[in-house]
């Protein structure tokens, strides 16, 4: 997915942007949601409820967190609005181009792609991720991290767990195009985290196998993985049927 300043400049981002979508049914239709960087650190999980969880977005061992709210994209009256609003409140004003604005799991999971992506260059350029600063985190904090998790994860709904995956789906596939083992092991260990609080029948290992991989037709396996969990959460079962038959004819039949 590829995003762009359409106020502001990648060069000096401020942090805070209104991230927008056409609708891809009718151009005119703009969706919007709010993208902030918190520049101090702190441990966002301890204070969002779990509703959001799933667009809080973790930079490492200086905290940053990021997140959009609202969690997918509202429809707003038109881009000159848009622009009334970004240029009242000096915000960046991000374009993703187009989506349906029916696929919810898309939206979500371009939504938390966006984020990773602002708030990389928002870290790269405030100086506040260095490749001289690099620091592991340790066992102990990994460990704190999961067992907080693990309590969220219980007390979502299935919604909600989905929308935290999409969100561990774009940091995954943000570390793997970045080549960072580091953020690839955390993201992955996140994942087979969150499956444990999901039925097996949404097969996270295979969606995390298609994230991972370099062949060609691997994001759009991802994709379609994902989708599959809501049809499933859903019980759209006719939804579900589609997405099966389209892994079919990619040669990634499951094994029951």
């Amino acid at each position: 997915m590829d995003v762009g300043f359409d106020r502001g400049s990648a060069k000096q981002p401020k942090g805070h942007a209104l991230l927008y979508f056409r609708s891809n049914v009718d151009a005119a239709e703009i969706w919007v949601t709010y993208v902030v960087i918190l520049p101090v650190s702190v441990d966002v999980s301890k204070y969002v409820p779990p509703f959001l969880i799933d667009q809080v977005a973790h930079m490492g061992p200086n905290d940053l967190s990021a997140f959009a709210f609202p969690p997918a994209p509202e429809r707003l009256g038109s881009y000159d609005d848009l622009e009334s609003l970004a240029a009242a409140r000096d915000d960046d004003i991000l374009s993703a181009g187009s989506i349906n604005p029916a696929d919810v799991s898309a939206m979500m999971m371009a939504i938390s792609e966006a984020v990773e992506w602002y708030s990389g260059i928002y870290g790269e350029i405030v100086g506040l991720i260095t490749d001289d600063e690099e620091i592991e985190p340790d066992a102990d904090e990994i460990d704190a991290d999961l067992g907080i998790n693990e309590v969220l994860y219980g007390l979502m709904s299935g919604v909600d767990k989905l929308g935290e995956l999409a969100k561990l789906v774009g940091t995954l596939k943000f570390a793997v195009e970045g080549a960072d083992e580091s953020q690839i092991r955390e993201a992955e260990e996140e994942m087979h985290l969150l499956a444990s609080h999901l039925p097996e029948n949404h097969y996270v290992p295979k969606l995390i196998q298609a994230v991972k991989s370099t062949d060609s037709l691997s994001a759009r396996l991802a994709d379609l993985y994902l989708k599959r969990c809501f049809h499933l959460v859903q019980e759209d079962y006719f939804g579900l049927a589609q997405i099966e038959e389209e892994l079919k004819l990619l040669g990634a039949e499951h094994q029951e």
